[in-house]
């Protein structure tokens, strides 16, 4: 049996790749095809370098979410294309818990990381990675950072933040194109619409039931904005919550396109040619639950290898509400790691995972 080992992060724990090479210690030498992925949130960057090693990898000073300076990494692939991820600025994994603040959370930093990329003069396009950030702010930072003006109906500059979006009346774009006319590619992680992003994302990044409100209704306000100044309906537009509606505001304001992150990675990554020659997709990721089925890249490669017939075991650290539909699938094997083999090294747990699965391939 040949094997395509196509884990996404473990956050917290493992990379993409380190989750790939943990998986492909339990299996037979020559038998599998490691493929590390990514849905355009924590583990963008680290996936497009591991397949694409010619890459070179640069560094970027930027402000992180509660605006302390830190050093972002990007890549540029042998084409001129700029690979920036989101995470890499104001991942929500870059704080400790008692430091998450939703509404004062900005994404200030990937503006001033898509305005420097830009400037390199190597750099014919950026593709942006979107999600597992800290922010809930619609874009506003990244937009100032850029050099649009975000005030309030009295003419004030407004906070880049997810506070600043309850007072925001009109945001004023800057003299010079911020792009230098270079095409910029919003790679999502889901394609959930804008106010997902407070509803269904801010809780998991510290927001109290209170907070969760006035974000919506600062993201509301951000659309309405964005509907009379640019004529763009953000409420049904689909990715535009990934990265805290980050997504959202640089689709509206910089006519950036969104697509699916995972099936931009895909479609260079020749994915279709490797899923045909195996028989078996080995996947997973750190909590495997309703949203995984949302266009998360887990999700997209489980339905493409049932489609096709394929076998699926799936390596899920934990199995969060809604995560027992994947079983329910044909020919899926869902496994709860941390229930299954506890008190073990994430790595070390999951190769014997795998090897407690292989005994339905390689009976004694």
């Amino acid at each position: 049996m040949r094997f395509l080992v196509a884990p996404t992060a473990y956050k917290g724990t493992l990379t993409p790749t380190e989750a790939a090479e943990a998986i492909a210690r339990a299996l037979p030498a020559g038998s599998y095809d490691l493929c590390p992925i990514a849905d355009g949130g924590t583990g963008w960057l680290e996936v497009w370098q591991f397949h694409f090693p010619e890459a070179q990898a640069f560094t970027q000073t930027v402000q992180d979410a509660l605006g302390r300076a830190r050093e972002a990494r990007w890549l540029l692939l042998p084409n001129g294309v700029a690979v920036l991820e989101s995470a890499q600025v104001c991942g929500l994994h870059l704080l400790a818990p008692e430091e998450r603040a939703p509404l004062e959370a900005t994404s200030y930093g990937v503006g001033e990381l898509i305005r420097a990329v830009a400037m390199h003069p190597a750099v014919q396009a950026l593709w942006l990675g979107l999600g597992g950030v800290a922010t809930t702010d619609g874009g506003l930072g990244a937009l100032a950072a850029l050099g649009f003006h975000p005030r309030d109906a009295e003419g004030e500059l407004v906070a880049p933040n997810g506070a600043g979006l309850l007072r925001l009346h009109v945001i004023e774009p800057p003299l010079f194109d911020p792009l230098l006319n270079k095409p910029l590619l919003l790679c999502a992680d889901v394609q959930n619409t804008l106010l997902d992003a407070a509803r269904i994302y801010a809780p998991q990044k510290g927001a109290t039931p209170e907070q969760v409100a006035q974000l919506e209704h600062g993201l509301q306000q951000l659309a309405a904005v964005a509907q009379r100044e640019r004529g763009v309906d953000l409420l049904s537009t689909l990715g535009a919550g990934a990265a805290g509606g980050l997504a959202g505001g640089l689709h509206a304001y910089l006519d950036a396109p969104i697509v699916s992150g995972i099936m931009w990675l895909l479609r260079h990554i020749e994915w279709d040619a490797r899923l045909q020659r195996v028989e078996c997709l080995i996947t997973g990721e750190g909590q495997v639950d309703a949203q995984t089925l949302m266009g998360k890249g887990v999700g997209v490669l489980i339905q493409q290898a049932v489609a096709l017939g394929k076998s699926v075991i799936v390596l899920a650290g934990r199995v969060g509400a809604g995560g027992e539909t994947l079983a329910r699938l044909p020919r899926v094997q869902l496994l709860a790691v941390s229930a299954l083999i506890p008190n073990l090294p994430p790595a070390d747990a999951l190769a014997r995972a795998v090897a407690h699965a292989s005994r339905s391939w390689y009976p004694s």
